[in-house]
């Protein structure tokens, strides 16, 4: 098959219309992949937002090497993570390329993520940096391979545009439920009656970690991929040739910035939280800091649930890249409005950053993997090969190690600022200073540089549409 220098000529007024019979999916199908993001979001993001809490203001950990065993565990993706994508591109069974691989990796995530916690409350200095080194790259190691197939997953219930919106819309509702737990988790390990905080989480996280097959077992038995009959007649393209195919892709590296601009910040914001409500606006009171947070992270997730049902339709009427230029322009301006009302006299104010950033991520969150699943589709349209999964394992490796960067960085800012877990509340006002500025500012310009890529994005909707409907076509031609 010869391959096209350039995208078919957009038609003037490209249909809306309703999807095929055949990529249309079902509400069994939308849930049961909805499902397994929960321990996804565990994995990605839950993790590092309980790290810092633990064995920083628990365990007396240094930020900085905290931040140091975050960014050594994604040394280890590196090379994992391009390396499952590679593999479930490259598998074929009955099950289809990506379900086994979900299935197994939720079994492993299940046993090690309680690993983590596991750590003896006398540990201290070198033994618990140890602990701590061992068990993350472990788990982050049985992550990949429940991550990237999930992830991958998604890209292939559907080769419809719109419809992939649809179904990201339920996964993001899903998503949200996590996010009604993640902040509770430490305010809950605090509880009385687990005796201390270190034995709270050790005991949440068995329960987590029993998640992690609970929620994968919907994913595995209730979906479909559409793909597999195609790759199953494919030729079987290496690691590195295929990472090079991926990593020419224009669109996809644009995204791929989009993305990691918004990461940075999403998290930023979960991390720094807590010490910002701990040490600045409660002046050192644990408890009521973590309370804050937990209130203020829910009434988040509240919000968010309300920015996904908003933004979905808007992107099936208006299109996708207009919607996502929209919600990193209110990100931006969310992102300033932090250091104002994070405020000592009047605590409550955050709930209007968090009321003006829940719709801005929720729905770039709904977006972005739909709009991921269109560079594969770009993909298939200048070479004729499926290859989701090496897109989603780079674009998830990617997005891994930026958002440890993130976090690394966070330690070491606090390690420079002054900041001393051991001074509780008497910390120096040139630390809090500090800590305020990182958490406001430094979202606001990274936000902007997503919103200048977002405005370069190569593959507008129009192209877009023009592209999967010469797909359409060649897969009709082939027999599939």
């Amino acid at each position: 098959m010869s391959r096209p220098p350039t995208l078919p000529p957009a038609p003037a007024h490209p249909p809306p219309g309703a999807p095929p019979a055949s990529e249309k999916t079902t509400w069994k199908e939308r849930a049961g992949f909805a499902a397994g993001t929960l321990p996804f979001n565990f994995g990605a993001s839950g993790i590092n937002t309980l790290a810092y809490p633990i064995y920083n203001i628990i365990l007396g950990m240094s930020p900085s090497l905290i931040g140091l065993v975050l960014g050594l565990s994604r040394v280890l993706d590196a090379v994992l993570d391009p390396l499952v994508g590679s593999c479930s591109d490259n598998f074929r069974s009955k099950w289809g390329r990506r379900r086994p691989f979900i299935a197994v990796g939720a079994v492993l995530c299940a046993i090690t993520f309680p690993l983590v916690w596991m750590v003896p409350e006398t540990w201290t200095g070198g033994w618990a940096f140890g602990w701590f080194l061992v068990t993350m790259l472990v788990f982050y190691a049985a992550f990949s391979v429940y991550a990237v197939p999930y992830l991958t997953l998604g890209f292939e219930l559907s080769a419809d545009s719109n419809e992939r919106v649809r179904v990201h819309a339920v996964r993001a509702i899903a998503s949200k439920l996590t996010f009604f737990v993640i902040p509770w988790v430490f305010p809950l390990a605090q509880w009385k009656l687990f005796g201390s905080p270190a034995a709270g989480m050790r005991a949440l996280g068995v329960m987590i970690g029993a998640l992690f097959i609970i929620l994968a077992v919907p994913a595995v038995l209730l979906t479909r991929e559409r793909f597999a009959k195609k790759a199953g007649r494919q030729e079987k393209v290496r690691l590195l040739p295929g990472l090079k195919m991926t990593l020419g892709n224009r669109p996809f590296r644009h995204l791929v910035g989009i993305v990691l601009g918004m990461i940075v910040c999403d998290n930023m914001v979960r991390t720094m939280g807590t010490h910002i409500n701990i040490y600045y606006v409660y002046g050192g009171d644990r408890t009521a800091g973590a309370l804050m947070q937990g209130a203020s992270q829910t009434f988040y997730a509240v919000a968010g649930l309300a920015g996904v049902l908003v933004v979905a339709p808007l992107a099936t009427r208006l299109g996708k890249l207009r919607v996502i230029r929209v919600c990193l322009a209110c990100g931006i301006l969310a992102a300033v409005s932090q250091y104002f009302f994070y405020s000592r006299e009047h605590p409550w104010l955050q709930f209007i950053s968090m009321l003006l950033l829940a719709p801005s991520f929720s729905g770039f969150w709904v977006l972005i993997d739909p709009m991921k699943a269109d560079t594969a589709d770009f993909d298939e349209y200048k070479t004729g090969l499926r290859r989701e999964g090496a897109y989603a394992a780079v674009a998830t490796w990617l997005e891994k190690t930026t958002l440890t960067a993130g976090i690394f960085l966070f330690g070491l800012v606090l390690d420079w600022s002054g900041f001393d877990a051991g001074l509780g509340g008497a910390q120096s006002e040139g630390a809090l200073r500090t800590m305020r500025l990182l958490f406001s500012a430094a979202p606001a310009v990274i936000l902007t540089g997503s919103f200048l890529l977002a405005c370069r994005y190569p593959l507008d909707d129009k192209k877009l549409r023009a592209m999967q409907d010469e797909l359409v076509r060649r897969r009709a031609a082939a027999g599939g």
